[in-house]
């Protein structure tokens, strides 16, 4: 019997089909663009993803938001009212202060519910990488594993989720301030594409430049490909802000290579995109434990 309901939020970028296969739910974020605000929704209800990255293209800036309180407070306390305790796989602390904002809501609520469990837990993760945790812990839950064992996975596991991406332009995230590099990275990138991690401690981290948009993502392929574990038992999940013939190239050539379990194409979600701008490919697997700190370097 199912012990504990998993939420995550806007940034996991989980499509419902699959939220709904594991019973995972999600709280929502916000985005402000051209003077208008929207429900960070995964599922772009009232405006679509060409859009919103054309509006991007055109100058607009995306301001986002954390996790709603009125969403916290009431998808808590459902899940406190039906006998569960709650789990919530947040987006990393380094990119949001979402996982902290809960934090505050839950221990109101914990007071009004002291038979019940609640952890808010730091991915140190986003984007499907965050949603690819998000559904393998909701899928122990339905197994009937308790909180505390869904947490003794994700303190095994987390790093093991992990991305790759490159950008159109580093401007998004430097105007963001979410990406972490060296100043002299930035400091001639004409013609330059940057990879971009998910670094152990959370951060996006700029960590190579390819010369070339079609040599950076055969950059991503090679990466993949070294680091993905079980092929045929793991897949890949591969987003595109807006640019969808270079996510399906990326595709390709990861199945001729290594023929993985399944290559999932998607839009990149509004929150994400928000930060690394029009023309991004991100890709999300589960594989070889990251150990690279951008603050290290």
């Amino acid at each position: 019997m199912k012990k504990v309901q998993v939420f995550t939020d806007s940034t996991s970028d989980c499509e419902k089909q699959y939220r709904d296969e594991v019973e995972l739910d999600y709280l929502k974020m916000e985005f402000t663009i051209e003077g208008k605000s929207y429900d960070a929704d995964l599922e772009w209800p009232v405006i679509s993803p060409k859009d919103y990255y054309d509006m991007m293209r055109k100058g607009s800036r995306a301001v986002t938001s954390q996790v709603k309180s009125t969403d916290v407070e009431e998808k808590f306390r459902k899940a406190f009212e039906a006998g569960l305790d709650v789990l919530y796989v947040a987006c990393s602390s380094k990119l949001s202060g979402s996982v902290n904002t809960a934090k505050i809501y839950a221990e109101e609520l914990l007071a009004k519910y002291p038979d019940r469990k609640l952890v808010c837990y730091d991915s140190l993760r986003s984007n499907y990488a965050e949603g690819l945790m998000a559904y393998d812990t909701a899928k122990l839950a339905l197994d009937g594993k308790s909180i505390e064992e869904l947490v003794e996975y994700l303190d095994k596991n987390r790093l093991k989720y992990q991305t790759v991406a490159t950008v159109e332009s580093l401007e998004w995230l430097r105007k963001s301030g979410r990406i972490t590099a060296t100043s002299a990275f930035f400091g001639n990138l004409f013609g330059v594409k940057p990879i971009i991690i998910s670094d152990k401690l959370g951060n996006n981290y700029a960590f190579k430049k390819v010369k070339g948009r079609k040599p950076s993502l055969d950059e991503i392929v090679d990466i993949i490909c070294q680091r993905l574990t079980n092929p045929k038992e793991n897949g890949i999940c591969i987003e595109h802000a807006d640019n969808e013939k270079d996510a399906q190239y990326v595709a390709d050539r990861v199945k001729e290579r290594i023929n993985p379990k399944y290559v999932h194409v998607s839009c990149l979600g509004p929150i994400i995109g928000a930060t690394v701008g029009p023309g991004t490919i991100t890709t999300n697997f589960y594989g070889e434990e990251v150990t690279i700190s951008g603050e290290e370097k």
